[in-house]
């Protein structure tokens, strides 16, 4: 797909998006559940034992609700691009691999068992364009959000968020 036809795809999907004010990423979690009468669930957890095979976020759909998994040891800004990244994927309707787990062990259940969460994790795989399509549709939630009364992230933490090319 050419660049300006990933432009345009994205820009469709994320152009009529009423986006909640404040901004926030969990605030769009929560109107996009209340639009669609399904539950999103947002789990921070701590990458253990990295050895690049390790995403530092995750979605996870299963037959009663979506579950966002981000990375806790890291920056509220970059906590946020994470979680939109995940939404993008939500959004673009990507297809994930079929994940037998109980619904229990992710809301209710003992989220520190690493084999719960990195078994869920590393089922699941996307195409590099389906991931191309994931941060462009988080970097224009972002960039909509900005436009009008911020994301909510410091100043330091948007400088450095600048700088390494996540604006």
């Amino acid at each position: 797909m050419l660049d300006r036809t990933l432009h345009q795809y994205c820009d469709s999907i994320v152009r009529d998006i009423k986006l909640p004010r404040p901004f926030s990423a969990k605030a769009l979690c929560d109107a996009l559940a209340a639009q669609s009468a399904r539950r999103i669930y947002l789990h921070p957890y701590r990458v253990v034992g990295v050895d690049g095979e390790i995403p530092c976020g995750a979605w996870i759909a299963t037959s009663q609700a979506d579950h966002i998994f981000f990375e806790q040891r890291t920056s509220k800004y970059h906590q946020e691009q994470i979680i939109l990244h995940e939404i993008g994927h939500m959004l673009c309707r990507h297809r994930l691999q079929d994940i037998d787990i109980d619904e229990q062990e992710l809301t209710g259940g003992d989220l520190t068992r690493p084999e719960v969460i990195h078994g869920a994790l590393m089922r699941t795989s996307y195409t590099n364009l389906q991931e191309k399509e994931a941060e462009l549709v988080a970097t224009m939630l972002l960039d909509r959000s900005r436009s009008w009364d911020g994301d909510g992230a410091e100043a330091r933490e948007r400088y450095l968020g600048e700088a390494l090319g996540f604006l």
